[in-house]
């Protein structure tokens, strides 16, 4: 079933870029959300296999990537990221909030906002949409649409709608946000919110480190769910190799938590094929007025990306417990991935 699965996303996949490529041909206008934009058509189908259970899940995805950046003739004034995709799913467990069923097709937002930096050149911009919530590593990361993820599980929510304070200094690099909660829900219900905020040392440096907090009522399937987490993290470059931690504590639900998340990842020299190791650990203490509960979970996962030259991308991944928690299944993932 995945063979077949993958034979038909590659031939439309091949349908797309023999389109594209005839579409060239004839002088289609890149800059048709005018200078300073640059946008593509993103199309993707993935492929999950949960080996615990012997089931199989697909989600097939297509959209809009835009970014520009508007100016007058004398300084740029903000950016605007805009990305609407149509998500497909089939037979998938525990779909996203905002999918009735595990066989839904709905339009979701990544990100779309606009920043706006014209008030003290970059040092102090305002951001309102939906944009990714300042914490940890996988703030720092654009991750959006791969199968590489980070710690944004551990909250339970990614992005977010509202407003944030931003800006680059000298030698400092922070965002502020003030957001509803909700995840990709516009309306936010039961008063759900997040204030959450990263502060870190300059991105284009060798070391990187930060800190990070998230406290709020996120939205979840049962209703909210209380979070307070403050986090360390340091991410080091040393040629083609780069090594994240990151390590947080705090409380969730009234329980006390800890999350600890490492991955090394090595590059080839054309940054066209990526391989990763991570490990991650999880503990809880589930607070009761007898006695105290300790649970934790634990898990490494390993995955590879490559970047063909014509938009193609193909990436896969392994996860596997480390402990005997129920929670953990074993789940292979393949990912074919076209923009165009």
């Amino acid at each position: 079933m995945i063979k077949n699965l993958m034979l038909s996303s590659m031939s439309v996949f091949s349908l797309l870029f023999v389109s594209y490529s005839q579409s060239a041909e004839r002088g289609v206008d890149r800059d048709f959300f005018g200078t300073n934009s640059r946008w593509s058509i993103d199309a993707a189908t993935r492929v999950t296999h949960n080996q615990d259970k012997n089931s199989r899940s697909f989600m097939h995805i297509i959209g809009l990537d835009l970014h520009k950046v508007f100016s007058n003739k004398t300084y740029d004034i903000g950016t605007l990221t805009f990305q609407p995709y149509i998500v497909k799913l089939n037979n998938v467990n525990n779909p996203p909030l905002n999918f009735d069923d595990g066989n839904d097709t709905r339009l979701t937002w990544r990100i779309a906002n606009f920043n706006y930096f014209a008030l003290a050149q970059g040092k102090l911009n305002i951001k309102a949409g939906h944009f990714e919530i300042p914490f940890g590593l996988e703030y720092q990361l654009d991750t959006n649409g791969t199968l590489r993820q980070l710690t944004g599980s551990d909250r339970g929510i990614k992005a977010d709608w509202g407003v944030s304070v931003n800006g680059i200094l000298p030698n400092i690099e922070y965002e502020v946000a003030l957001t509803r909660g909700s995840g990709s829900e516009i309306r936010s219900r039961d008063n759900s919110y997040v204030f959450s905020g990263r502060v870190g040392t300059s991105s284009n440096k060798n070391l990187v480190t930060g800190f990070s907090w998230f406290t709020g009522d996120v939205l979840g399937e049962n209703g909210i769910t209380a979070h307070k987490k403050v986090a360390i993290d340091i991410s080091y470059y040393y040629y083609q190799w780069q090594f994240m931690l990151e390590s947080s504590v705090g409380k969730k639900a009234g329980h006390s938590t800890t999350n600890n998340f490492a991955e090394l990842m090595w590059n080839n020299a054309t940054e066209t094929l990526s391989t990763y190791l991570q490990l991650g650990y999880k503990n809880a203490v589930i607070n009761h007025k007898v006695s105290n509960k300790k649970s934790s979970t634990s898990y490494w996962l390993t995955g590879m990306q490559w970047l063909g030259n014509s938009g193609f991308d193909l990436s896969a991944q392994y996860k596997h417990k480390l402990n005997s928690s129920p929670i953990i299944d074993s789940i292979l993932t393949v990912q074919f991935r076209y923009r165009f």
